[in-house]
């Protein structure tokens, strides 16, 4: 072998030595949660007390309640990975990157002689490695789309979004007033910069976190490593928008009345890749807040490199740690909605759907056109343990949705994007019926679909009919009722009353009180004034009454009877629940409040001049909200005034101050929290 060859030789043994040296991420798995080591379960300890010690909210406890008796709301799985096994691992200089408490996991960069070292400690189950989804770049999607022009006789105006939401029956359920009031949506993507376009920026998002950079930032970021790549957050604002956009004549998607939550959670730098365990953790954090419905378009098969692939056998639901973890979501009352993939021409990967989509008890969504013709993309069941999937499909061909710009809209195609018309129409089902399952959420979407009576892997269950779905449970009341000052004298109620079985027409009552406190509640009759179906008397139901009564702290609530004496209120538990008259807007909202006070971090930070700092009060009571600089000197009093319990958010303008660091303290009765930012000039 002559020299060159030598030196060729040795530098490629040095490069593969440099190689197999790079530290590779992995699972981490324990074997068990070290009880003698954890209290949460604690014998005398109440249910509300480990929920608070599981970090779980009031609202995550009522949704488990649905699927879980008391005993098991809270699990062994709701306790957290146990400190010294973690102190087992950062005592040998390893990272911990996220951690899993259903899984009872932890993930980290290892080298090969780590990861050799883990794997016989006592405490560890199992180390595999973390798989990354390998995202399929589609060809820009200029194919034709079918215009239908506007919706007749309907509420809203959709625009370009009108063909997608009318092939599944969105602008029906709008009609009747139903628009995902009351259900917490979380999303699970790539980033949001969803306070720039005018479909997105009145979204009501209740919280956010950057998995990634382990901020409460999920937009575009410059200022931190790793950088956000400059489509970082194209993919979620867009997918964010399918779900829960509002502009009248452009977007109008089907839950635009839900709340948010988002999790930014697929890094997308130069190459197209997303880790699963951001997921995991991504899932799990939303859950403990209680979502009622996820929507992600993210779908995990390959790891970089072909290191630890999934195999078809793996694609059975119980196998990979995101179609795990989706499965544990479900059982504690999330639904669960996710993209098929965009594997359905591509030969070389052997089989089709990806994984979360094989979990079971979820809602698995493949595209279509607007004429109902499978996208060529779309993944294909079965699962490897031969369950049909996907469950439905909805447009995925040319799907209408907003930009990362202030006016920007734009089709795409992909199953992300029919994911989350499908999540639209589950949080309308379920703005719906509260009381479902995310079995019988599945059930009601399966089984109203156009393929119900043949289920295939190509396109499931068919296509959603949102209408009938909503139906399927039993008689529906409008979550959003409709308030009209006819007169001095009078002011009209109403909400639609929908049934697929006869209602009891005189039964249908609006009941008020103008203190809370005195019940009951009197009563005023509803009169049938527009007829939907004369055959069963559904319709809308309207009362009148004297301006006296319709007043802002008036609290009401409406109740009707179908044919079997079965009652239904809107809103769904009252009077527990119950609406009150907002006399400056004539909305109507449901009484809700947050269970803690909480000061947000204020958005943009750094910012220049111009901020916006948010806060949460559970109850009413005298709040001073002050800005200081680094000297301590207040520089701004920005509330000083008693407010109502809820969801706050003021502006704060620093064109007049230098650049540098702030404080802004808020201080609510006894409470008191403080918090920093920068102004950057």
């Amino acid at each position: 072998m002559n020299r060159l060859s030598s030196a060729m030789c040795l530098l490629f043994c040095c490069t593969l030595l440099m190689h197999a040296e790079q530290p590779q991420k992995y699972w981490i798995y324990f074997r068990d949660k070290a009880q003698s080591e954890h209290s949460l379960l604690a014998k005398g300890m109440t249910q509300q007390q480990q929920a608070a010690a599981a970090g779980l909210s009031e609202r995550a406890i009522a949704r488990r309640a649905k699927v879980l008796s008391s005993p098991s709301i809270v699990s062994v799985e709701d306790l957290p990975v146990a400190p010294a096994y973690l102190s087992q691992l950062s005592g040998r200089g390893i990272k911990i990157e996220n951690m899993s408490r259903w899984l009872n996991a932890a993930t980290a960069y290892l080298t090969d002689a780590q990861r050799k070292e883990i794997v016989s400690l006592p405490s560890v189950r199992a180390v595999e490695p973390v798989r990354t989804f390998l995202r399929r770049t589609l060809p820009e999607d200029h194919s034709p789309v079918e215009k239908t022009g506007e919706a007749q006789d309907a509420l809203h105006s959709y625009g370009n979004s009108l063909t997608q939401v009318t092939q599944i029956r969105v602008p029906d359920v709008h009609n009747v007033r139903i628009t995902g009031r009351g259900i917490l949506v979380g999303m699970l993507d790539s980033g949001f910069r969803w306070r720039v376009n005018e479909s997105t920026k009145n979204m009501n998002v209740l919280r956010e976190y950057d998995f990634i950079q382990n901020d409460t930032i999920t937009a575009n970021e410059d200022v931190k490593t790793p950088y956000d790549a400059s489509n970082q957050d194209a993919h979620g604002t867009t997918t964010m928008s399918v779900v829960g956009g509002y502009k009248e004549g452009m977007l109008v998607s089907p839950a635009f009345g839900a709340q948010f939550i988002l999790a930014k959670t697929e890094y997308v730098p130069t190459e197209t890749r997303a880790e699963e365990d951001n997921w995991v953790v991504g899932i799990e954090w939303e859950e403990s807040y209680g979502v009622d419905v996820v929507s992600s378009s993210l779908g995990y098969s390959d790891f970089d490199g072909g290191i630890g692939n999934y195999a078809y056998a793996d694609m059975n639901g119980r196998t990979a740690a995101t179609s795990k973890a989706a499965a544990m979501a479900a059982r504690r009352g999330v639904v669960v909605v996710n993209a098929m993939g965009n594997e359905g021409s591509n030969a070389a990967w052997g089989f089709h759907l990806t994984a979360p989509a094989d979990a079971d008890s979820i809602l698995s969504v493949g595209a279509v056109s607007s004429t109902g013709v499978i996208g060529y993309f779309s993944s294909l069941g079965p699962t490897s343990d031969g369950r049909t999937k996907p469950d439905v499909v909805a447009q995925g061909v040319s799907t209408w949705g907003a930009t990362v710009q202030p006016t920007g809209y734009s089709y795409s195609q992909g199953t992300s994007l029919s994911t989350p018309l499908v999540a639209g129409a589950a949080a309308l089902v379920l703005s719906a019926h509260p009381e479902l399952t995310p079995v019988q959420v599945r059930d009601a979407l399966r089984n109203t679909a156009s393929n119900k009576a043949s289920p295939n892997n190509t396109i499931g269950w068919g296509i959603v009919n949102t209408y009938e779905a909503m139906l399927y449970h039993g008689m529906v009341l409008s979550t959003d009722p409709e308030i009209v000052t006819q007169s001095d004298s009078q002011v009209a109620v109403s909400v639609f009353v929908i049934s697929k079985s006869l209602i009891a027409k005189d039964s249908t009552k609006l009941f008020y009180c103008t203190n809370v406190d005195a019940l009951p509640y009197a009563s005023v009759p509803m009169t049938l004034t527009a007829v939907v179906d004369p055959g069963t008397n559904s319709g809308r139901y309207t009362a009148v009454l004297p301006p006296s009564i319709v007043q802002p702290k008036t609290h009401f609530y409406i109740s009707a009877l179908d044919a079997a004496n079965k009652r239904r209120t809107a809103p769904y538990n009252a009077p527990a629940n119950s609406f009150l008259f907002n006399a400056a807007t004539d909305i109507v909202r449901k009484l809700t409040a947050p269970v803690q006070f909480e000061l947000h971090q204020n958005y943009p930070n750094p910012f220049n001049p111009g901020t916006s700092i948010s806060y949460s009060l559970p109850m009413t009571l005298p709040v001073r909200l002050e800005v200081f600089n680094a000297l301590g000197q207040r520089v701004a009093v920005l509330v000083d005034e008693t407010q109502f319990a809820g969801l706050q958010s003021v502006s704060f303008d620093g064109s007049t101050c230098s650049s540098g660091i702030y404080f802004y303290r808020l201080t609510a009765g006894t409470f008191t929290a403080v918090r920093s930012m920068v102004l950057v000039k």
